[in-house]
């Protein structure tokens, strides 16, 4: 025999029984095909079903969320729960399906982390009913991980985003929104802000707001929504006091803003803003407490910008308070133009159903009768000239045009269009958009407005004068053959 290849042979041997020792040594549980049951339903309830989950970490920290009348809290610290984790919860259990059952008796869980140092969850039902499961080590492949119903030998394994979560800090299970309301409750907001600046906002109707100060003026529905919703999305970025008893480490004890929303059906909620926090950078943070719930947060603090703001940034714009779609009668009157002098006339238009129609209840081809109505209901101010006391400069007291509008409830309301503003010049376009100085017959505000409106007034004279042209000519036309026809 050839003592060299002997010697080989016997090197390759000792290797192969030492690398079976090692893995016998360490016994790596592998994930091994399904048995049978390649998709076997582990956990089938309806979500809204769910009233409680505990979950108990290895080192005996136990976290519970519950079910109570007004929301989802953490018992163990009465805290708002998460509601994008409760709804985690429910999605990801209420039809679990394992991807494959590893094996059918475990002689030693703990292999698959389902020993001590597993995370074990306890589902709570409305019926009384109670389900558990263990949650152990992702498989070799970092995909699944593997999984144990309470009282079932058999180890499985299910998708990662089933279970990883129970893994996340305590904090991950707190509520982050911690200014959220409803902004259609809300009925008023008042801000102390930075600099001295106090901002107050009334709602006086369904769809209308009125500011109080700094001044009183109209204020768009659009942007108090946006006021609201601003405060009402802020989320934590962390938290980081609970229950403190000075408030003064984060400025809240004189917070640099505070803003309270005012409800029909609630308590008030009140935000308070303190200090900077230092070394921040874009986007800035500053330290946060809702009065009442004795947590101090940090959040980002841009929010506030939109706050600090020219008033007239907020005012309402859409002077004329009217749904375009609302208006039934339009009668449009131009007194005078120095562009198109023969114009000048009155044009009335009634809606019948979905149909415009003439003076004579013919019904008008095309759009112009709508979009007389819908450039005129929801013209919009691109400037506010307040304290006018005279409409003369501004060609308003003989206008140039009035455009009246009916509603099919009865509401109306005049347009007066007077002499030509200064124009808005388009930067990127160069080019610049003829502007007209415009008011509501029955508010003393002057605004500035783009001149479509009565670019349109001009379409719908040209049409009924078109339409009058060839009434005439048809009426001619029409005599000519009856007086034909009594001479034959």
């Amino acid at each position: 025999m050839d003592l060299k290849a002997f010697k080989g042979t016997a090197a390759v041997a000792v290797l192969l029984i030492a690398a079976l020792a090692a893995v016998k040594f360490i016994e790596k549980p592998v994930e091994e095909a399904p048995i049978e049951d390649l998709e076997r339903t582990l956990f089938d309830f309806e979500k809204q079903d769910l009233v409680k989950t505990v979950v108990t970490r290895p080192d005996g920290e136990t976290l519970t969320l519950i079910e109570q009348d007004d929301g989802w809290i953490l018992e163990e610290t009465g805290f708002r729960a998460s509601k994008s984790m409760v709804n985690r919860v429910k999605h990801q259990l209420h039809d679990l399906t394992a991807r494959a059952q590893v094996i059918e008796e475990a002689d030693d869980p703990a292999l698959y982390g389902l020993g001590e140092s597993s995370i074990h969850v306890e589902l709570s039902f409305r019926d009384g009913r109670v389900e558990s499961f263990r949650a152990g080590d992702p498989n070799p492949s970092s995909v699944s991980y593997y999984i144990q119903p309470d009282g079932d030998s058999a180890i499985f394994t299910v998708k990662k985003s089933a279970v990883d979560y129970y893994s996340l800090s305590l904090d991950e299970f707190r509520e982050r929104r911690f200014a959220g309301f409803n902004s259609k409750d809300a009925d008023r907001i008042a801000a102390d802000l930075p600099e001295g600046r106090r901002l107050e906002l009334q709602r006086i109707g369904e769809k209308s707001w009125q500011m109080i100060a700094p001044r009183e003026m109209p204020v768009s529905l659009d942007e108090a929504r946006s006021l609201l919703g601003r405060v009402a999305v802020l989320k934590a970025v962390d938290f980081v006091a609970d229950q403190p008893d000075d408030l003064s480490p984060w400025g809240l004890d004189e917070p640099r803003a505070r803003i309270t929303i005012s409800f029909g059906t609630r308590e008030p909620l009140t935000l308070l803003v303190g200090a900077e926090v230092q070394g921040d950078e874009d986007p800035s943070l500053s330290h946060m407490l809702v009065v009442g719930e004795d947590v101090v947060y940090t959040a980002k603090d841009q929010f506030l910008d939109d706050y600090i703001v020219d008033p007239d940034d907020l005012r309402d714009r859409s002077f004329m308070d009217l749904a375009d779609e609302a208006v039934v009668e339009v009668l449009g009157t131009l007194h005078r133009s120095a562009k198109e002098p023969k114009l000048v006339g009155e044009v009335p238009l009634k809606k019948l159903g979905d149909v415009w129609t003439w003076y004579d209840g013919k019904p008008v081809p095309g759009s112009t009768p709508r979009r007389l109505a819908e450039r005129a209901a929801s013209v919009d101010a691109e400037e506010f000239v307040d304290g006018a006391s005279s409409l003369k400069p501004y060609g308003l007291d003989e206008p140039m045009a009035t455009i009246r509008l009916v509603t099919d409830t009865g509401i109306e309301r005049v347009l007066l269009l007077g002499d030509a503003a200064e124009s808005r010049t388009l930067v990127d376009e160069e080019r610049e958009i003829p502007r007209l100085y415009a008011k509501r017959a029955d508010i003393d505000t002057v605004y500035v407005v783009d001149e479509g409106v009565l670019n349109v007034l001009h379409d719908a004279l040209r049409e009924q004068n078109r339409k009058l042209k060839n009434d005439a000519e048809k009426e001619v036309r029409r005599e000519r053959l009856d007086e034909e026809m009594s001479e034959g």
